[in-house]
């Protein structure tokens, strides 16, 4: 009667585990399907604004990334990939328009991007840079960004592999 009980363990055991992969898979599905929600609400919010976006510059930023070697070199990475920039609002974005617009932008471009381009790009005065980084420093801690290589941000990649780690 002990190997029936124990044969049950094991396959509560193995079920719970599947359980779990599942829940982790939904998880997942459902941070992207957030994320998507977020680009789509500020695209629109951009559009209706008046800003237009120029589908072109997403085949460019496709390509892969590698961080600068020096700040030159970054300078003039960046000069070639900056964003299209908004003309700096009136006044300070409140917090979840300023969210929105950042991940909507990090999402599109595709690779990681420094903060003052995040900035400008967002329409922000330059002069809120460290608004913005600190901004984006709880975006990574809330595993919604990452940053690497320090002082570059972009969307994390949902990958197999980025699962198994979580």
């Amino acid at each position: 009667m002990t190997s029936l009980f124990d044969r049950l363990d094991e396959e509560e055991a193995a079920t719970r585990g599947e359980l779990e992969a599942l829940r982790e898979k939904i998880a997942v599905a459902e941070e992207r399907l957030a994320r998507l929600t977020i680009t789509r609400d500020t695209l629109r919010s951009l559009e209706s604004g008046g800003t237009d976006l120029d589908p072109s510059e997403s085949a460019e930023k496709d390509r892969p990334f590698s961080p600068p070697t020096s700040d030159e070199d970054a300078v003039t990475d960046l000069a070639a990939d900056r964003p299209t920039r908004q003309q700096p609002t009136s006044g300070p974005l409140d917090l979840e328009t300023a969210r929105k617009q950042m991940l909507a932008l990090l999402e599109s471009a595709g690779q990681p991007m420094k903060v003052s381009d995040i900035t400008a790009a967002i329409g922000e005065p330059l002069s809120r840079t460290e608004t913005s980084r600190s901004r984006l420093k709880r975006l990574v801690s809330e595993r919604m960004v990452i940053e690497n290589p320090t002082g570059w941000f972009a969307i994390p990649r949902t990958t197999e592999s980025n699962r198994d780690t979580s």
